[in-house]
C-alpha cells in the first residue's frame, strides 16, 4: 500500500501536534443514527473516512484494540484539522503561488516512484519473496545460439535441443545426455561439482536469468520443460526436487589442501587433517584453529568466517549439504571433500528469511539490479501505449532518410538544426497529448543513439524509447486522476502544506510576537514557571586524553584554578568549557553529575570524537525565572492557548457537530478478538 512505501510528513506532523478540542460531553453521549461521526460545514464524516485518515496517519492496519478514548481523541483532532484547512483556503492559501509550485514539484516527485513501485516493483519483489521461500533442483541442456543469430540457424538449434529432448522422453538418461549435448562447459566438469552432467542443484528466486528462473518453477516435479530460449541459447530443463528454502547459515570452515601433486603432499594432508580432528575433538576453539591452521588464506585471519551463506549460493554439492546438516548453531562436521580440499565446518548462526514487509527493500534493491526490472518497465510502457493509441508521423521518418545523408539526418536532429515549420509540426500524438518535431528532436540530442542496420530504423529505435518514457510521463501526469490511493495522498499533502503556513502566520509567529500577550500570561501563570534544584555541572572537554588525565590529576592534587592554568599553558590539547544544569536523570552523560560531591570531577570519557570529564560547581537552589528564561515554555504554551480559542471559534463557525458514539462501529470485531474488542469497549 502507498502509506507503507511513501511518506506524508505535513499532514502527519499538523495531525500529531495538533491540540485535541473535545467537548465536555463523555464519549458515549452523542449519538447519530445514520452512522457519521462528525459534520463539518454541512459535510458529513462516515465511519468509512475516519478509518482511512486514521489508518493513513497512525501507519496502523486495523484498529481492533485501539480504545474509544484513542479513537475519540483522533476524531477531535481531525475535526480540528478539518475546519483549520477550510479557514486556511478561506484566506486564499490554495491559491497561494509558492504554494501550488510546492504542491506541483512534490506531485512530479511522488507519481513517478509511486506508479514504478506499483507496476513494476512490487510484482516482481513479490515473485522474487514467493521464490526466495522456495528452492528447486534442476538439470539442463544447453545448445548455445547467439542473440542475433539467423533464422536458419535458430531452427537448426531449436530441431537439435527438440531432438535431445525426445530422447529423454524415450528413456534416456537426462544426465548422460547433458554430459554428451549440453554446450555449458559446467556438464562436463568434475563429479559432485555445479553443473556435472547439467545439475545445477538447488537455486531460488534470482538465481538464473529471468526466462530460465520462470521455466524451472513452472516445470512439475519429475518432468521435462519444452525447449526455451535465454541469452545464451536454446535449453531444456529437468525438475528433480522442490523444496522449503532452508535458511540462511552463518558459517566458519577450516581448510586443508595439498601443497603439491605428489603422494607425499597427499600423505602430509591427510597427516594435517588428522591434527585438526583430534584438536577438534579435545575440545579446542574452532576459530583460533582456524587462524593456525586453515589454509584459505581469505577466511582463516578473520576464524574461519565465511558469512552468512544461502543454501542455493553455488557451493560445492558436499560441503553445501554437509553445512547444512549440522543439527545446532555451535556445532561443526568435518572432514567434508571439495573440488578444494578438506574442509571442517562451524554452523554459527541461522537467518530465516522475514516477512514480505521486512525483506521488501533488500528484494528491491536486488531485483532493481536485474534485466528483468528494465524488461518489466518496458512491458508496462508498451501496456500503457497500446491503451492510449499512439500515432506517429512515420512518412516524415522516411522521406528524412529519403533525402538526405544518415549523417546529415542524425546531425540535424542531434544538433535542433530543425527550421520552424518542420519544428513545430506535430511528429508523436499520445493519448491526448501532442508531441513535435522539436519535442523529439531534444530527446534525440539527449541519449546514445540504438544500434540498428537503417538509418530509418536507428531513428524508428530512438522513437520507440521516446514513446516509452512519454507513455510513462503521460501515466505520471493523469495519475491523479486514474488513482484513488494517489489522489488522497495529493490531497492530505495540499491540505497539510496549507494549514502548515495558515498555523504558522495566524497562530505559532503571530503568538510568539505577541509580546504583550505573553507578558500577560506569564504574569498570570508565574508559579508555573519555576527552575528546581539544579547541579551546575562545568564540562571539560579536549581531543587529547592525555591532556584530560593530566587536568584531572592536577585539580585533584591542587585546586581548580591550579588546573586551569597548567591547562591553559600548554596549547596541545586545547581545553573547553561548558556550563550545563541538571535537575533530574535523564539517560545522558551528565547524569554521572549525581555521583559527585561539590567540587569533585569525573574521570574523563570518550565524548564527541575527544574526551570529557564533568565537575560538580555546586548546587543552585530553587528559584521562579525571569521571563526571558522562561520566555520558550511561555511561547509554547501561549501559542497552544491561542490556538484553542481559534478552534473554539473556527468548530462555530463551521457548525461542527461531532458523534464519538458512532466510534463504537469503527473497532472492528472478528469472532477471534471478541475479548480483545470488550476490553477495547471498556
Amino acid at each position: 500500500m502507498l502509506r507503507s512505501r511513501f511518506v506524508i510528513p505535513v499532514l502527519i506532523f499538523v495531525l500529531a501536534s495538533l491540540p485535541a478540542c473535545s467537548s465536555s460531553s463523555s464519549i458515549m453521549d452523542e449519538y447519530s443514527p445514520d452512522g457519521l461521526v462528525a459534520i463539518v460545514d454541512s459535510d458529513s464524516i462516515s465511519t468509512e473516512e475516519f478509518v482511512i485518515h486514521y489508518e493513513r496517519t497512525s501507519g496502523n492496519s486495523g484498529i481492533v484494540t485501539d480504545t474509544l478514548s484513542a479513537l475519540g481523541d483522533f476524531l477531535d483532532r481531525y475535526v480540528d484539522f478539518r475546519v483549520k484547512v477550510l479557514e486556511a483556503r478561506a484566506n486564499g492559501y490554495d491559491e497561494d503561488p509558492g504554494i501550488k509550485t510546492e504542491i506541483e514539484q512534490y506531485r512530479l516527485q511522488l507519481a513517478r516512484p509511486y506508479i514504478m513501485e506499483r507496476n513494476i516493483f512490487e510484482p516482481l519483489v513479490k515473485e522474487m519473496y514467493e521464490r526466495r521461500s522456495e528452492a528447486v533442483s534442476a538439470r539442463h541442456i544447453l545448445i548455445t545460439l547467439a542473440p542475433t543469430a539467423l533464422p536458419a540457424d535458430t531452427m537448426a538449434v531449436f530441431n537439435r535441443i527438440t531432438a535431445i529432448r525426445d530422447s529423454v522422453l524415450a528413456g534416456a538418461d537426462f544426465g548422460v545426455m547433458a554430459g554428451l549435448h549440453s554446450e555449458d562447459p559446467s556438464a562436463k566438469g568434475a563429479p559432485g561439482s555445479p553443473g556435472y552432467q547439467g545439475d545445477l542443484g538447488y537455486f531460488g528466486g534470482g538465481r538464473m536469468v529471468e526466462e530460465f528462473e520462470d521455466t524451472a518453477f513452472a516445470t512439475p516435479v519429475g518432468e521435462v520443460s519444452k525447449p526455451f530460449r535465454t541469452q545464451f541459447g536454446y535449453h531444456i530443463l529437468q525438475v528433480r526436487d522442490r523444496i522449503r528454502m532452508p535458511s540462511d547459515r552463518e558459517l566458519a570452515h577450516i581448510m586443508i589442501r595439498p601443497r603439491g601433486n605428489a603422494a607425499s603432499d597427499v600423505a602430509d594432508m591427510d597427516q594435517r587433517v588428522s591434527r585438526v580432528a583430534a584438536r577438534l575433538e579435545a575440545g579446542e576453539d574452532f576459530g583460533e584453529l582456524a587462524k593456525e591452521l586453515s589454509d584459505d588464506q581469505n577466511s582463516a585471519p578473520n576464524a574461519g568466517h565465511i558469512g552468512f551463506v544461502t543454501y542455493d549460493a553455488g557451493l560445492p554439492f558436499n560441503f553445501r549439504n554437509a553445512a547444512f546438516s549440522i543439527p545446532e548453531a555451535g556445532s561443526h562436521t568435518g572432514p567434508i571433500t571439495s573440488p578444494f580440499g578438506q574442509h571442517f565446518i562451524q554452523f554459527i548462526s541461522e537467518n530465516d528469511l522475514g516477512t514480505y514487509e521486512e525483506e521488501y527493500e533488500a528484494l528491491k534493491d536486488r531485483v532493481n539490479q536485474m534485466p528483468r526490472a528494465q524488461k518489466a518497465e518496458k512491458l508496462f510502457a508498451a501496456q500503457v501505449r497500446k491503451e492510449l493509441e499512439t500515432w506517429v508521423d512515420s512518412s516524415r521518418v522516411y522521406r528524412w532518410a529519403g533525402t538526405m545523408s544518415a549523417d546529415s539526418l542524425i546531425r540535424m536532429l542531434a544538433s535542433g538544426s530543425i527550421d520552424a515549420e518542420d519544428g513545430a509540426a506535430e511528429f508523436i500524438r499520445i493519448g491526448d497529448k501532442s508531441l513535435t518535431v522539436s519535442e523529439f528532436a531534444a530527446y534525440f540530442s539527449s541519449g546514445r543513439l540504438p544500434q540498428a542496420t537503417g538509418t530509418d530504423d536507428r531513428i524508428f529505435a530512438v522513437v520507440d524509447q521516446y514513446l516509452d518514457e512519454q507513455a510513462i510521463s503521460y501515466r505520471v501526469e493523469k495519475l491523479e486522476e486514474s488513482d484513488e490511493e494517489f489522489s488522497r495522498t495529493m490531497q492530505d499533502f495540499r491540505d497539510g502544506l496549507i494549514l502548515f503556513k495558515y498555523m504558522e502566520d495566524h497562530i505559532w509567529s503571530a503568538a510568539s510576537t505577541d509580546t504583550t500577550g505573553l507578558l500577560n500570561h506569564f504574569e498570570q501563570n508565574r508559579d508555573q514557571y519555576q527552575y528546581p534544584d539544579r547541579i551546575r555541572v562545568v564540562s571539560y572537554s579536549s581531543t587529547s586524553e592525555d591532556g584530560m588525565s593530566s587536568f584531572i590529576e592536577t585539580l585533584r592534587n591542587s585546586d581548580l584554578e591550579a588546573a586551569l592554568r597548567s591547562a591553559y599553558s600548554d596549547s596541545s590539547y586545547a581545553l573547553r568549557t561548558d556550563t550545563t544544569y541538571v535537575s533530574e536523570v535523564t539517560g545522558s552523560l551528565f547524569d554521572a553529575a549525581f555521583d559527585l560531591q561539590e567540587g569533585e570531577i569525573s574521570e574523563s570519557t570518550s565524548y564527541n570524537q575527544g574526551w570529557i570529564a564533568l565537575y560538580h560547581a555546586g548546587v543552585d537552589l530553587a528559584r521562579p525565572m525571569t521571563f526571558e528564561e522562561a520566555r520558550s515554555s511561555t511561547v509554547s504554551d501561549y501559542q497552544m492557548i491561542v490556538e484553542s480559542e481559534i478552534l473554539a471559534g473556527l468548530r462555530a463557525k463551521y457548525g461542527v457537530e461531532v458523534f464519538p458514539a458512532n466510534l463504537r462501529d469503527v473497532i472492528l470485531s472478528p469472532p477471534e478478538t471478541e475479548s480483545s474488542n470488550a476490553e477495547a469497549l471498556n
